[in-house]
């Protein structure tokens, strides 16, 4: 099995779907599935376009990196920080990292 075979069989897992139920996503039967699976074939455009739409981390499976979490995933004061943060000019946006720099070293690491 080659990388990216065994990294779609990786995804289908995290997704709990069969091979042929993972396949249908792609537009494939069970058996082409499982053929990408071994690497004894490689998946077209179409397929891969349709297991990205179905929710599959195409990154991943192509590259073996996985996608950054979303943005839903931070807290309402780190969202609001961000949002305000991509809104200041370049020269602005290096004072803020100087300070945050700045304050996370006297104030040493806490997570809340």
């Amino acid at each position: 099995m080659n990388a990216v075979g065994e990294r779609l069989r990786e995804e289908r897992e995290r997704l709990s779907l069969n091979q042929e139920a993972f396949g249908h996503l792609g537009g494939v039967n069970r058996n082409t599935q499982a053929k990408y699976e071994k690497a004894e074939r490689n998946p077209d455009s179409a397929y891969l376009i349709g297991l990205s739409a179905a929710g599959v981390d195409l990154l991943y499976v192509l590259t073996g990196r996985r996608l950054p979490p979303p943005e839903e995933s931070l807290g309402t004061d780190e969202t609001e920080l961000l949002n305000s943060f991509r809104k200041l000019t370049l020269a602005d946006k290096a004072a803020v990292l100087r300070l945050t720099a700045a304050l996370a070293e006297t104030t040493g690491t806490t997570n809340s």
